[in-house]
């Protein structure tokens, strides 16, 4: 089998992936347990089908293990002493590295390489231009800010309503403190810095193949984002109507049904925004 079909091949299983990440959207679309599990196996597959086509198979190594150490480190200090994320502790079980569940890095991992790729997009590709220093500082700048677009969208629903962590002293964002997102940025930025910075002293390790020129290839990551997005308008549908209420451990009550809402409409104004850009910029025509 030569080179050409190969990478046909594993474009195509691409695609596939995708499309199961839909099809698994669209049967679980109501329940957040499934979207968590669905997120962390199918989008950590992609970045090992699609990375090592850009990055190789070392350049993908340095951007898993960077980004689950980081987050990992942080989120654990976070638990144990509030910086930077807050006062919260997760409840769910299995595996943990000290009070951190060992399935939490490869979010990161999975929405980290979708957001950095849609942030390369959007600044030109701009991975394979980090000697600049302008863009050494910018991408791993607007992607931060793509990946905690996400982190706005989930949160309160998969903390105040599904209470897979909880936070200790509530907060104004429908439950979340305001803190949270600073430091979801400032961890997002950070592994981001790192690999960036590695890149540009390793510039010879970023392939330019047939695979990697083909449009398609970009829009991968960026439909794989959107899907995430789009799947709270599964969960809203489904709670729609609700009447529950839910009272945090500050006191304050939030209606499930505006939980919801607002999801949605915050994504349809950031992460939605964020496909939206990197997409025309992929299209846009050669001047």
């Amino acid at each position: 089998m030569n080179k050409s079909t190969s990478g046909n091949k594993l474009h195509i299983a691409r695609w596939l992936l995708i499309g199961l990440y839909l099809i698994s959207t669209l049967v679980f679309g109501g329940q957040m347990e499934h979207s968590t599990g669905q997120l962390f196996l199918l989008g950590s597959t992609l970045v090992l089908m699609h990375a090592p086509k850009r990055y190789g198979w070392k350049g993908t190594f340095i951007f898993i293990a960077t980004a689950y150490i980081v987050s990992t480190i942080l989120e654990d200090m976070s638990i144990r002493t509030g910086f930077p994320f807050g006062n919260y502790h997760y409840t769910l079980g299995g595996l943990h590295i000290d009070q951190v569940p060992a399935l939490v890095g490869p979010v990161y991992i999975a929405v980290g390489y979708m957001s950095w790729t849609i942030g390369s997009i959007i600044l030109d590709h701009a991975d394979k231009h980090l000697d600049k220093k302008f863009n050494l500082i910018a991408l791993p700048a607007v992607s931060a800010f793509i990946m905690c677009q996400f982190d706005l969208v989930q949160d309160p629903l998969t903390s105040t309503f599904d209470g897979i962590w909880i936070w200790e002293n509530a907060g104004g964002i429908f439950g979340v403190p305001l803190v949270n997102f600073l430091g979801w940025y400032l961890t997002c930025y950070l592994f981001m810095q790192i690999f960036a910075i590695y890149l540009s002293k390793n510039s010879q390790i970023i392939i330019e193949s047939g695979d990697t020129e083909k449009k398609s290839y970009w829009l991968q990551p960026v439909i794989f984002y959107l899907l995430i997005g789009l799947s709270y308008i599964g969960h809203y549908l489904h709670q729609v109507n609700s009447d529950e209420v839910i009272t945090d451990l500050a006191g304050n009550v939030w209606g499930v049904a505006n939980l919801h809402e607002t999801a949605v409409g915050i994504m349809l104004f950031t992460m939605l925004y964020s496909v939206v850009l990197a997409t025309v910029r992929l299209f846009k025509p050669k001047q």
